[in-house]
């Protein structure tokens, strides 16, 4: 038989607070091997979104698009599709910049040595 209780945060803290020195100690010591078992698949979450937000088939599209607008061989249709894909890849861009913060954030980094890890042109 299994018993699951729901603990608040602030019952949490009063149960700490009346914890004796030792097993205060203990406890926290358990907390942070709980948060550096957890930081690697926060972290490995993120490195995934960061290296997979384009999908490879709307970037293929993009670049096959944009070089028949280099070359003025564009349909009208082709160039709505083009700037279409244009806006979204901005929109995507503003993400990618967001979980690169996270990251720099659960790393302890500054933020321009990730985005350079990546290889982000600001």
């Amino acid at each position: 038989m299994t018993v699951q209780l729901e603990v608040t945060t602030e019952n949490l803290l009063n149960a700490v607070a009346q914890m004796p020195e030792s097993e205060f100690n203990r406890f926290v010591e358990k907390a942070k091997e709980i948060r550096i078992k957890r930081k690697p698949l926060a972290e490995n979450d993120l490195i995934h979104k960061i290296n997979t937000i384009y999908s490879a088939e709307k970037r293929q599209r993009y670049n096959h698009l944009y070089e028949k607008f280099q070359q003025e061989n564009i349909t009208p249709k082709e160039h709505k599709e083009l700037l279409k894909l244009s806006d979204e890849f901005e929109m995507l861009d503003a993400e990618k910049l967001e979980y690169l913060g996270e990251l720099a954030k659960l790393r302890g980094q500054s933020f321009e040595k990730v985005v350079k890890e990546f290889k982000v042109k600001l």
